[in-house]
């Protein structure tokens, strides 16, 4: 007998605990006594992608010359300083060799409109209100972004986005591999500086050893740029863009 009514009272509870529906998640926002900080965000960023190839021209063994000899030390240094020199002016035309072979492929070269798209989506998952406003690419050394005309919307704050993609070689003897930095400038509606910070990223695919290649291959090269640069938007969001703070759960007992 008590057998079966123990039975009986499992089987009630199992059917209460089957019956029960978890409580709906609340949505994103702000909570009381915890504002979310800069709550409206115009984003400016130069929408025209720049898509360098360069190698910094340096040769490798211009580290073994201590092992050269002096007049040998002597000749490496004066290859190395020339081939600096020659790699400088091959990366302009490098560069537009490859964005001439992407525009070729039938891209609309909207890199850095899909970057700040994303930036956007993810700011506005946290309960922001976000603007994006495309623009030239920002001047100034690190720490002093500036944009001529800038005229942020009145209750906005300002994410000014310096975007640069690349494929880098460190040396001669090195291969290329896809490079993404993103500089910005956190200001005020009044252009007040807030932060300023950078993030980068460099994959190890695709890499390749010849220009040729790359160039052969720009579309899976373009492609390689492309997830550099979204790598660094989890940077971008966790310095200075938390999401609004989450209550402390109630534990049984606590008023």
């Amino acid at each position: 007998m008590r057998r079966a009514i123990s039975i009986c009272v499992v089987a009630a509870m199992l059917a209460a605990c089957a019956g029960r529906q978890a409580p709906p998640t609340a949505p994103v926002s702000a909570t009381s006594g915890h504002p979310l900080p800069h709550p409206r965000v115009e984003i400016f960023y130069n929408a025209e992608p720049e898509l360098v190839v360069r190698d910094s021209g340096a040769i490798p063994a211009v580290g073994l010359i201590g092992l050269l000899g002096p007049v040998g030390a002597l000749a490496a240094m004066g290859v190395d300083a020339l081939s600096r020199g020659n790699s400088t002016q091959q990366a302009g035309e490098r560069s537009q060799r490859f964005t001439q072979a992407v525009r070729g492929e039938g891209s609309d070269l909207a890199l850095n409109r899909e970057y700040a798209q994303r930036l956007a989506e993810a700011l506005r998952a946290t309960g922001r209100v976000v603007k994006l406003t495309p623009a030239a690419r920002a001047q100034g050394a690190d720490g002093e972004l500036h944009l001529d005309g800038l005229t942020p919307t009145p209750g906005h704050d300002v994410l000014l986005l310096r975007i640069s993609t690349a494929y880098w070689a460190p040396d001669l003897g090195s291969s290329f591999r896809p490079y993404a930095r993103v500089e910005y400038a956190l200001r005020d509606e009044q252009l007040a500086p807030l932060a300023w910070d950078s993030v980068s990223f460099r994959s190890a695919e695709p890499r390749y050893y010849a220009y040729d290649t790359l160039l052969k291959e720009n579309r899976t090269a373009y492609d390689g740029l492309r997830q550099a640069l979204f790598a660094t938007l989890p940077g971008v969001m966790r310095k200075n863009f938390p999401g609004p703070a989450t209550p402390a759960l109630r534990t049984a007992g606590t008023p």
